[in-house]
């Protein structure tokens, strides 16, 4: 199933890796996909392959992680993809019934009697007014199982000479198909019925109803979830039937039927829902059943075919393993760690479907999503301690802050102090830096366990009950990030509900109150270019000239030019403008910042030889301390248009002139078209932009 919905290379922190593409859910709801999270993805689909090859499922997948790392949503998703599954032609499941025709009430023959039903050949598709009776397999045996194992055999083995696609296939194991039998009831009617009709396969098959089922959450086929304080997963009664409901050769045999959380989910995927919640002496028959694939029942012994999987907590798991039974358990576990996301990009996808749901009376503003997400990453990440790396990246390390680790692990922005040679460093180290803290365990508030990076911090779903606090406050206009610091601020009171708010800062990390005005900072910085970017009191393409025109410079005076592909004629021109532009861009030694321009321009061009260098693509962090600079030169004039901006939505609108009435919407027009903002939500940055100006004036 995994690999008829495909996979998709996808960017994590350091790495491309694969993503499976049936947890994009694209076949049902997009609310029900899985963001992120491909290491848990490939961790499954290794597990699950590893069962099809061997032919069973022999242990219990249990992922565990902090609360609302996505645990159940995972198994969720998997289970509304089986669902589809099994609704296309390679999906197909199979099942059968036992028919049994009504009798007469002077039935002849032991059991049975001659009707013209005897001419069909089958009583499957007898009308339900001449059905007597109909034994349903609970556990969904395959129809496989009632052709005798030889002949069983070459027929698969047929199968698989006319399909060599499926025989190469390097997971593909058919030995339960061989080998797999009856399920107690069906075996003892099928050897029942064989006997009253002298051996004859042909006859006891009249008896059989093979019918397709599909698996379904919802109506209990084959996908399950078992809560903590369901404790009875399985039950036998004794199957009652008039006296013409069954043949006489049935008579006095003790049938049963099964009944129970696991009889339903067999042939199909079961989840024990915090699991180590459940009484450990609740749990002890799944020791067998997880290894060997049976339960034990009054009167009745089940095989089943069944992926179990179970959800637990980490405070549970650190808790369990200080237990007798621990050991006990954890060979029959298969352990798949679920931590919260560090990418921030990445969460605000599982924001922004909240946001619109909690707003429903007004807009949600542009970067809403992602400045939640940030400020819930920062939470999570942990210091770099310098003796976990080698000598040369330690001191690199050391001095990351928190907004720079995030934007690190987000999209390797590098910080701007670095020198080229330690960007490059820092950016073949990521991966490393990421896995730093995977295997760490400490002590929290008494409890001995994990401690990796994504194992504390604000949880998603404390951030989406945050978003709907944040909907519902009116002082601002629009549902914006705004809205969520002031919803931030109260939020870090409460540290008796949320345990990560009892950590003790660590050299900037953990600092809650700090982070939200990190974040907004950050925000700020967003807006700002914005809002100036529509203004246009400086065109894009201005700053473009210059950005470029510095570099074509810069290159004309270095005599290596020739290593450097250029966009059109480089000539030589006076130094001047070269310093003005690393004076705009704040250059404190301006041979080592050279050096490493050039150093890295050489690399681009040796890897990319037929490119044409895009300036402001390959130095982003420069373009934007460019574009700053200039800005800061035009303070005076930015300032009186967003001034203007907030006087056309006043009542000084009357004062404006025309002039500057045309000015302030074509800025409205440019926020709209190109970054999506609405008058409210313009109304809302423009403020914030004010206020922010006014208190940096007066610190200053």
């Amino acid at each position: 199933m995994f690999e008829h919905y495909g996979t998709e290379d996808v960017q994590r922190i350091g790495l491309t890796d694969r993503r499976w593409k049936l947890f994009d859910q694209d076949f049902g709801r997009q609310e029900d996909s899985l963001v992120a999270q491909e290491r848990v993805q490939n961790s499954i689909y290794l597990k699950l392959r590893q069962f099809a090859r061997n032919g069973i499922a022999d242990r219990l997948i249990l992922l565990h992680g902090p609360n609302g790392s996505a645990k159940s949503t995972t198994i969720q998703s998997i289970m509304h993809a089986m669902t589809h599954y099994s609704t296309l032609p390679e999906g197909s499941m199979y099942r059968f019934n036992w028919i049994f025709p009504l009798k007469s009430s002077d039935a002849s023959r032991i059991g049975f009697e001659e009707s013209e039903n005897d001419e069909i050949g089958t009583y499957a598709f007898l009308k339900p007014k001449d059905i007597g009776s109909v034994i349903r397999c609970e556990l969904k045996d395959s129809p496989l199982f009632l052709i005798p194992r030889q002949e069983r055999k070459e027929l698969i083995d047929e199968a698989l000479v006319a399909h060599p696609e499926i025989a190469d296939m390097e997971h593909f194991s058919y030995e339960w198909a061989i080998h797999g039998d009856l399920s107690q009831k069906s075996k003892w009617i099928y050897e029942a019925l064989l006997a009253a009709n002298q051996g004859d396969w042909t006859e006891v098959m009249r008896y059989i109803q093979v019918e397709r089922f599909f698996h379904s959450k919802r109506y209990r086929l084959g996908c399950i979830s078992i809560e903590p304080q369901a404790n009875i997963d399985a039950q036998t009664r004794m199957m009652g039937y008039e006296s013409t409901g069954l043949p006489g050769v049935l008579h006095g045999i003790p049938l049963f039927e099964l009944d129970g959380e696991l009889v339903d989910a067999n042939r199909g995927l079961c989840e024990y829902s915090d699991f180590l919640k459940r009484p450990p002496e609740t749990n002890k028959y799944l020791l067998t059943t997880s290894e060997k694939g049976t339960i034990q029942l009054p009167n009745y012994r089940a095989h089943l075919d069944i992926v179990l999987t179970g959800t637990a907590n980490e405070k549970q798991l650190n808790l369990f393993k200080r237990t007798p039974d621990f050991s006990s358990f954890k060979g029959r576990l298969s352990f798949v760690r679920v931590p919260y996301l560090l990418q921030y990009s990445r969460e605000a996808d599982l924001y922004r479907r909240n946001l619109n749901v909690h707003s429903t009376t007004r807009s949600v503003a542009p970067h809403t999503a992602e400045m939640t997400a940030l400020w819930a990453v920062l939470t999570r990440l942990k210091r770099p301690s310098p003796k976990n790396h080698r000598p040369d990246l330690a001191p690199i390390v050391s001095k990351l802050t928190p907004i720079q680790k995030a934007l690190l692990y987000d999209h390797g922005a590098m910080p701007d102090e670095l020198k080229n040679d330690e960007k490059m460093l820092l950016s073949r180290s990521i991966r490393q830096l990421r896995e730093e803290h995977d295997e760490v365990e400490g002590e929290f508030e008494g409890i001995y366990g994990s401690e990796y990076e994504g194992r504390r911090g604000a949880s998603p779903r404390e951030m989406i009950t945050l978003i709907a606090l944040a909907a519902e406050d009116t002082s601002w206009n629009t549902l914006s990030p705004l809205s969520i610091f002031t919803e931030l601020e109260k939020f870090i009171k409460e540290s008796s509900v949320h345990d990560f708010l009892r950590l003790p800062v660590d050299n900037g990390y953990n600092d809650y109150m700090k982070f939200i005005d990190v974040v907004r900072q950050h925000y700020l910085e967003l807006v700002r270019s914005e809002v100036f970017d529509s203004i246009g009191l400086v065109e894009e393409h201005e700053f473009d000239r210059v950005f470029t025109d510095y570099f074509q410079q810069l290159k004309a005076l270095d005599p290596s030019v020739s290593l450097y592909p250029v966009n059109r004629e480089t000539t030589l021109i006076s130094p001047n403008s070269i310093n003005r532009v690393e004076q705009l861009l704040n250059v404190q030694v301006v041979a080592d910042f050279r050096s490493n321009v050039l150093s890295k321009l050489g690399a681009y061009a040796t890897e990319n030889p037929e490119s044409v260098i895009r300036y402001h693509d390959l130095f982003p962090d420069l373009f934007r301390k460019l574009k700053m600079s200039i800005w800061a030169e035009k303070s005076d004039q930015l300032e009186m248009a967003l001034l203007n901006v907030q006087k056309y939505f006043s009542e000084e609108h009357g004062v404006l002139s025309v002039d500057q009435i045309t000015m302030v919407e074509n800025t409205l027009a440019k926020l709209r078209e190109s970054y999506g903002y609405d008058n409210q939500g313009v109304q809302d940055i423009i403020g914030f932009i004010v206020s922010s100006q006014r208190l940096q004036e007066n610190s200053d």
